[in-house]
């Protein structure tokens, strides 16, 4: 009894604890359930009390900025369109001086002006940085706007001197570009290039504006390799070509060498060498600082942008003795490519000198020898261009040549289609550069059999037109059943299918034109002749085939 006793006590206790622990734990939640309850009802009366400040018309100026739009427009579109409109007020008021013959006043203006943004500038560096830094900005070209105009564009310049204001007006620029290296800043950078460049442009004497032009394309490289900047010298590549073009528009014949030497125009120097600067980016060693396409971007931008220049200087002013420029031009690019093929760490960059050379190489050979004549020398140029492929072991050389030949075989046969030599020349181009393609497809990066099947459709169609071109009318199906054998031949001999095909291609040809041509202009001998040789040439392949499916039944039934 006493033990039983002792155990109903303890199990009344224990559940006297549990039931005590379930009323603390009620409360603890009742008593958060309340706070929750607070805090909600203190959110919706300050967001009343904040929409009835907001109606009230902004008594203490705390807008809130609900749209990342409207935030963006106003931290940096304002004050864009602030520096905007308060850059022309300071042009209008200096001009309204200025036109009023009071120089010495709009001078003042001038000075008072640039030194305000730069103070504003300056006072706003900490609190508001971007709106400093658009001060800054503005204020250089406020301030190159102003010397600028001392000069140029004035009908009563305060400067006459113009080496003088051209100094100014680089010395602007050289402060900015100090501050620019030194605060490592692209866009103050960009615009003291851009401004380099409008110098130039408004020098308006030729080695003036090209000198400047080759010392800005020069900081643009230094930038480029120092600071990585390739956004800023891919920009002022454009602008500089750009200006370049505009230059020439308004000066299309400057400064031609004396009549009786060679024309050269002193413009396509100059072209050539801030070309050939802007080349040098192929020697920049891979980095992870900028995109791997950038170098090629680079090239073909220059290269495309002095093809237009090249043309329209060359064949608009020197269209009768354009060949010395071609032939520079070939020499350059096809000993850069070599020496890129050496050093420049970028694959693709020594083809694309190369073909820039040969293109370059076709046009003077071209301007020698004119059509029909330069196209013996094209076609043999083009298995040159594909020994240079192997070397450079470069796919793209070998597909722009391939599309090269087949361009000039049609442009051949086009405009002439005479010339013996053209004729078998081009077959047999064909089929050298169809079987080095077949040999060295690893070397050339080859995947396909795409090229080599242009190179034997091209052998195909161009010997059977040499054939009929180049032999009396009684041996063409001769010739194309002996040509059939040669095919077929070789098929067995390199273990090709596509020779085969072209033997059946040949001997389908053959057959038209024998039943068709041959049995009413040839005499009876010869048809005789030419049908025994088409006979006899069908029945031999038709046995060699019969032998081969028997082989191959034989083996299966093994």
């Amino acid at each position: 009894m006493n033990s039983n006793d002792l155990k109903n006590g303890d199990l009344n206790e224990i559940l006297s604890r549990l039931n005590s622990i379930e009323e603390r734990i009620s409360l603890l939640e009742s008593a958060n359930l309340e706070s929750a309850r607070v805090q909600s009802i203190q959110n919706q009366l300050a967001d009343e009390d904040s929409a009835e400040e907001d109606e009230s018309g902004f008594s203490d100026l705390n807008i809130s900025i609900s749209m990342p739009f409207e935030s963006k427009f106003g931290e940096y579109g304002l004050a864009w369109l602030g520096n905007i409109v308060l850059f022309f007020a300071i042009v209008f008021l200096w001009q309204y001086f200025n036109d009023a013959g009071k120089p010495v006043i709009s001078m003042a203006v001038g000075i008072v002006s640039v030194a305000g943004v730069f103070v504003l500038s300056h006072y706003f560096r900490k609190s508001f940085s971007y709106m400093s830094f658009i001060f800054n900005l503005f204020g250089f070209i406020i301030l190159y706007y102003i010397i600028l105009r001392l000069h140029y564009y004035n009908a009563k310049p305060l400067l006459a001197n113009q080496v003088l204001a051209t100094i100014l007006l680089l010395m602007v620029v050289g402060i900015q570009l100090f501050i620019a290296f030194k605060k490592q800043s692209q866009a103050l950078a960009a615009q003291a290039f851009v401004l380099a460049m409008v110098t130039a442009f408004v020098s308006d004497h030729t080695h003036p504006f090209f000198l400047i032009a080759i010392a800005t394309t020069g900081l643009v490289l230094y930038a480029f390799w120092k600071y990585n900047w390739w956004k800023v010298s891919t920009f002022i590549l454009c602008i500089t070509y750009f200006t370049c073009l505009i230059w020439l528009l308004k000066n299309p014949l400057s400064l031609v060498t004396s009549p009786g030497d060679l024309t050269y125009h002193y413009s396509f120097v100059y072209f050539s060498i801030i070309t050939g600067m802007y080349s040098l980016v192929a020697f920049r060693k891979p980095d992870e600082a900028y995109p791997q396409n950038l170098v090629l971007s680079t090239l073909l931008l220059a290269g495309i942008a002095y093809s237009a220049l090249l043309l329209s200087v060359v064949f608009t002013h020197f269209a009768t003795s354009f060949v010395p420029f071609f032939l520079a031009i070939s020499v350059y690019c096809v000993a850069y490519s070599v020496v890129l093929k050496i050093y420049s760490p970028w694959k693709y960059s020594p083809a694309l000198y190369a073909l820039f050379g040969f293109v370059a190489i076709s046009i003077s050979v071209y301007g020698i020898y004119h059509f029909p004549d330069a196209f013996l020398l094209l076609i043999c140029q083009s298995f040159l261009v594909l020994a240079l492929a192997l070397w450079y072991r470069s796919y793209i050389i070998t597909l722009m040549n391939t599309f090269l030949l087949v361009t000039l075989a049609i442009l051949y046969y086009t405009l002439s289609g005479t010339l013996q030599s053209v004729n078998f020349s081009i077959p047999l181009i064909a089929f050298l550069s169809a079987r080095i393609i077949n040999w060295q497809k690893e070397r050339l990066n080859i995947t396909t059999d795409f090229l080599r099947n242009i190179y034997l459709f091209t052998l195909f169609l161009s010997l059977l037109y040499a054939t009929y071109h180049g032999l009396p009318g009684q041996y063409i199906t001769v010739s194309w059943l002996l040509i059939a054998g040669v095919y077929f031949g070789l098929s067995i001999f390199v273990k090709s299918i596509k020779y085969r095909w072209m033997a059946m291609g040949n001997l389908i040809v053959a057959a038209f034109y024998l039943f068709i041509v041959d049995l009413a202009n040839i005499e009876l001998i010869f048809r005789i002749l030419i049908f025994l040789a088409f006979a006899i040439t069908s029945i031999v392949i038709s046995t060699y085939y019969v032998k081969k499916i028997k082989e191959k039944g034989t083996e299966s039934e093994g």
